[in-house]
């Protein structure tokens, strides 16, 4: 087989490639930007001819400080074809955090492997591609990890927000990429309060901007003081996923986390909510990606944190579809 998942996460396909993961071959492709999928990627720019990602992606990286030389960057934009030593690799969207991607590779013996990477919105943010095999990610890999209320999360968090915000600032804490995608939902559902950020989380989001995210009124703290923002007390304000845990009582506190299943919004404390606003594909939405898939072989990928063997089992054993785990220990 032309596939071969690492047990540290590196996605091995055809000759040439490592998706996700260090391998000494000649390109590493990265999905995206989150620490899971940049695994020794120091390690694979001394290693590999080239790094291949999404331009946003590549501008995030820097961001990050990873340090990639001009001569390593190779910058993919969404459908075009790269053609690699006989071997041809594509990048396609990805509804996960803005540069995301899927990768379709045809190998040199003319087998067509399609890479998910993390995504959502099957079918509509990610288009289904075709394949003959498939590696499809499996976070929410179990039968029982369904959100029936996932579409009414985004204007359910805004009310939320909206509401808060009338009575004090707000923080709203989750991971780079979660954090300009929460941005662009509360915008668009009709919170037009100032939006604060800075450090890392102010210049990915300038990034997400450049490429094309439409966000206004977003300020640096020291802008947000200069005009008066802060004094009013009318703003959002954005912090890293980690930073919840040092909240205290000045803020409307609003954490952003996936492992939520049971009601859309949890009450943690006093001032402080959970909000079920994840960026991955629940159990519905990994089977409906592989029920509308003509793949003849679907791999569950389980490098990384998921329940790979329990999708590959049900896809096995209830849609009667080959199936595999991998890697398989």
């Amino acid at each position: 087989m032309e596939v071969h998942i690492d047990s540290r996460g590196a996605i091995l396909v055809g000759e040439n490639f490592t998706i996700d993961g260090h391998w000494k071959k000649n390109f590493r492709v990265v999905t995206h930007f989150h620490s899971d999928h940049t695994l020794q990627l120091e390690r694979s720019v001394e290693v590999c001819y080239g790094i291949i990602s999404t331009p946003a992606t590549h501008d995030v990286l820097k961001v990050l400080g990873y340090k990639v030389p001009l001569r390593k960057e190779f910058r993919l934009n969404y459908g075009m074809r790269a053609d690699i030593d006989n071997e041809f690799i594509t990048l396609h969207p990805s509804d996960h955090v803005f540069g995301s991607a899927q990768v379709e590779i045809l190998t040199s013996k003319g087998t067509k492997v399609v890479y998910t990477g993390d995504f959502k919105s099957p079918g509509t943010g990610t288009p289904i591609l075709d394949a003959d095999v498939l590696i499809i990610e499996s976070t929410y890999g179990r039968p029982d990890f369904v959100r029936p209320f996932k579409d009414d999360v985004p204007q359910l968090f805004a009310d939320y927000v909206n509401d808060a915000v009338t009575k004090g600032p707000v923080r709203v804490f989750a991971y780079h990429g979660k954090v300009q995608e929460a941005m662009r939902v509360l915008r668009s559902s009709g919170v037009i309060a100032p939006f604060v950020a800075d450090g890392k989380v102010r210049q990915i989001t300038e990034v997400a901007m450049k490429h094309g995210m439409k966000l206004k009124d977003v300020f640096s703290i020291q802008e947000a003081k200069d005009q008066g923002i802060i004094r009013t007390g009318w703003y959002v304000e954005f912090k890293h996923f980690n930073e919840f845990w040092k909240r205290d009582g000045s803020h409307f506190n609003f954490l952003l986390s996936g492992w939520e299943f049971v009601e859309p919004i949890k009450k943690v404390d006093k001032n402080s909510f959970s909000v079920a606003f994840s960026d991955h594909a629940d159990f519905e939405d990994l089977i409906y990606y592989i029920d509308n898939s003509r793949a003849g072989l679907i791999v569950a990928e389980g490098g990384r944190r998921g329940y790979s063997k329990e999708l590959a089992s049900y896809v096995s054993e209830v849609l009667k579809r080959r199936s595999i785990s991998l890697p398989s220990k």
